[in-house]
């Protein structure tokens, strides 16, 4: 088995966090988001993982350290890596095609803004599958359309009409990846009108046509990444499931300390007359001093003091003592009290 993971876009919602890094790389609380997707597929897929292909945009961003990043997460898996390079923005089915020497076998394709909580189980007699999420508003949507013997005849994007309330969440399985490729292929030689793209669905809706049996399945949690607000409530469902992996151990606490789980600790972390939680993860190497912090992320080699701040969210190597009660800072960015 392999997966396919598109990340070329530089996730501009998410500035000025993702100005020095992916959005896929960014962390919750232990590990990148792209390494919470691959961890939710993978836990509950009887099939080994060979290889991730990874699909980044130009170098300039998505350079040397990326690349080094998202092999050490492979090697987790005792996966091979593969990189490819989407340089023209051309659509979702562009992006699997640049990968297109590796589209042979078993696949899984996954967008790396995609988290999800549930099982990931392969229907054996399918030629493909695709993941859902049962949503109140369909319009808002690319949605499936099933047939009586639940199988996928239709993928519709945003309909004005109810056809179904199952939306795609953005993960796909083909158990032959070289049926895709072909009609992927032959998508790519049309010529497209200003402001189209080469879609996924496009390979998809001909494999349907030619009589291949897509099948669904529903997931637990859908999580979006997409803004800084979307990542703080996808933390927050992370954190409750993981809570007692909370690593309070590592804390070094000073004068009056007051913890609500959950609260996620990196290593070499000082806390001083301060009360951290509900729903808070602070990165390693940071100092928190005479403050209060709910529902908020912290990176690593940050320093906040005098604060009261919730639903926030501080890169690395910030100075923070200011009255803010939200706040988002980029990396290596500082306020003071004497900025006000």
């Amino acid at each position: 088995m392999k997966i396919f993971i598109p990340m070329a876009g530089k996730g501009t919602r998410l500035r000025p966090f993702t100005l020095s890094r992916p959005k896929p790389l960014l962390e919750i609380i232990d590990k990148p988001i792209v390494e919470h997707l691959i961890d939710q597929i993978t836990s509950t897929l009887s099939s080994n993982i060979e290889e991730i292909v990874y699909i980044l945009g130009d170098e300039a961003y998505f350079d040397s350290s990326v690349v080094e990043s998202l092999a050490l997460i492979s090697k987790k898996y005792n996966a091979k890596t593969k990189v490819y390079r989407q340089l023209d923005k051309l659509g979702t089915g562009h992006a699997i095609m640049c990968a297109e020497e590796s589209l042979t076998g078993p696949a899984i394709i996954a967008y790396a803004d995609t988290m999800i909580q549930g099982k990931i189980e392969i229907d054996l007699n399918a030629d493909g599958m695709i993941w859902v999420k049962k949503v109140e508003n369909p319009s808002s949507y690319g949605v499936v359309n099933l047939d009586k013997e639940s199988n996928i005849i239709e993928l519709i994007e945003k309909p004005k009409d109810f056809i179904s309330d199952l939306a795609v969440v953005g993960i796909y399985y083909f158990k032959e990846s070289s049926f895709l490729r072909d009609e992927l292929k032959n998508h790519l030689k049309e010529k497209l009108e200003p402001g189209r793209e080469y879609l996924l669905n496009y390979g998809i809706e001909k494999m349907i046509e030619k009589n291949k049996i897509f099948k669904s399945q529903e997931i637990e949690t859908w999580m979006d990444c997409g803004t800084p607000q979307l990542l703080l409530e996808s933390a927050k469902i992370i954190m409750k499931s993981k809570q007692k992996d909370s690593n309070e151990n590592n804390l070094s606490q000073e004068g009056t300390v007051i913890i609500n789980h959950p609260v996620f600790i990196g290593r070499n972390v000082t806390v001083k007359d301060s009360t951290l939680g509900p729903n808070v993860s602070i990165g390693d190497n940071c100092i928190i001093s005479d403050s209060i912090i709910q529902s908020s992320l912290v990176y690593n080699d940050s320093n906040i003091s005098n604060a009261n701040i919730k639903n926030s969210i501080l890169g690395s190597n910030c100075n923070y003592d200011g009255s803010h009660k939200e706040i988002f800072l980029g990396d290596y960015s500082q306020i003071n009290n004497n900025e006000k």
